[in-house]
């Protein structure tokens, strides 16, 4: 019998954790707060900061464009938590009156809602009379001492004591990453349900040359990964992921800015992959009326075009991932669905637990020392 790895058990258990945590009704409740506190404003447009650290600053992200489109807001930012601490502080820093660094409310993204970044930010928050929403998994009555009663804190749990799969385990955020996305999303009721999205995820990795694409990280451990603002989600997840496994280096390119001299990299250095990361646009055939994806500007052809001509001299793997949804919270969140099936399939050819990158050793106690750091910076 082969070996079971962490990484498969917490992915098989990954679509009944996403539909308990749908079940609490979560995506209501935070919006529900959200735009009480928007009808207090009468109405005026909100300014809004999203917060996320390791494997839920892609959620954060995520949450960002549902958030735009739901809160109908473009005054709306999704950072990490070190960004989030810097930018509050210019409320100190600032004498001129035209400059609103103030923010009507505060989202942090925690499943354990212990991160003690996000409990720091939440500090900040407190203190200088921000509302402060926690996002997370954990049971509010587990919170209790690290995030006390008060008028300015919200907590929303999508904590189901119904779900009997457990708590997620491994360093590798499966569920983490996927449940605060599909829960902000799900109140814009996708006529696609999350099951279908997960399985189709599921199907998208399954015609993918899995033992190639191995193969090809372990002669050279170097992904280039190409986004843009509409898909920056997605790149960065795809960066937490990989390189929280220890399995291969990722190398984010913002699309144009790809263009104006990085692609010197491609030429100059060997590497496994790079993965496009777009959006695409529908065209009809008018003779057969048949529906076809392409391209959504001739920049994006030729860009495709480029890339393709390089792996194909480096001999590396070029993949193109993406869909035409109308809504990028929605196209988002079907690409996210396809990470979790692609990292663990990986892993598994590579013959690493990606929950597990130190079994059988224990993680190092250094980093651990750092992660729980609460002094100031």
């Amino acid at each position: 019998m082969g070996q079971v790895f962490v990484s498969r058990q917490q992915l098989s258990l990954l679509p009944e954790r996403i539909r308990k945590a749908e079940a609490t009704g979560a995506s209501k409740e935070v919006y529900d707060y959200l735009w009480g506190l928007f009808e207090a404003k009468d109405y005026d447009a909100m300014k809004i900061m999203v917060v996320g650290a390791g494997g839920s600053y892609p959620a954060a992200v995520s949450v960002s464009h549902s958030l735009r489109n739901e809160m109908r807001t473009f005054d709306i930012e999704a950072v990490a938590p070190q960004t989030a601490l810097r930018i509050l502080s210019q409320t100190d820093m600032t004498f001129d009156a035209r400059y609103r660094p103030r923010y009507d409310v505060v989202v942090g993204i925690s499943y354990s809602g212990k991160t003690p970044d996000i409990k720091a930010v939440y500090k900040d928050c407190r203190r200088r009379g921000v509302p402060f929403v926690l996002f997370t998994g954990a049971s509010k009555n587990a919170l209790r001492e690290d995030y006390p009663e008060d008028g300015s804190l919200k907590i929303v749990s999508y904590f189901n004591v119904e779900d009997a799969t457990g708590r997620e385990k491994g360093m590798i955020s499966m569920f983490s990453t996927l449940a605060p996305a599909m829960i902000f999303e799900d109140y814009a009721a996708s006529t696609v349900s999350n099951t279908e999205l997960l399985e189709e995820g599921e199907r998208f990795v399954s015609k993918l040359d899995i033992p190639e694409i191995a193969r090809a990280i372990k002669k050279c451990p170097v992904i280039h990964v190409i986004y843009e603002w509409r898909t920056y989600a997605v790149a960065a997840d795809i960066a937490s992921k990989f390189m929280e496994s220890g399995i291969v280096n990722v190398i984010l390119h913002e699309k144009k800015n790809f263009s104006h001299g990085c692609y010197t990299l491609l030429y100059k250095q060997d590497f496994a992959m790079v993965i496009n990361v777009t959006k695409f646009a529908v065209e009809v055939d008018a003779s057969t009326g048949n529906i076809e994806l392409v391209h959504c500007s001739n920049y994006d052809e030729e860009l495709d075009k480029l890339l393709r001509d390089i792996c194909k001299k480096k001999a590396a793997i070029y993949l193109e991932m993406g869909n035409s949804m109308f809504e990028t919270a929605e196209m988002l969140i079907e690409e996210l669905c396809k990470l979790p099936y692609l990292i663990a399939a990986i892993g598994e050819e590579l013959g690493v637990d990606i929950s597990k990158p130190f079994s059988p050793d224990p993680f190092p106690k250094e980093p651990i020392a750092l992660y729980g750091y609460e002094g100031d910076f």
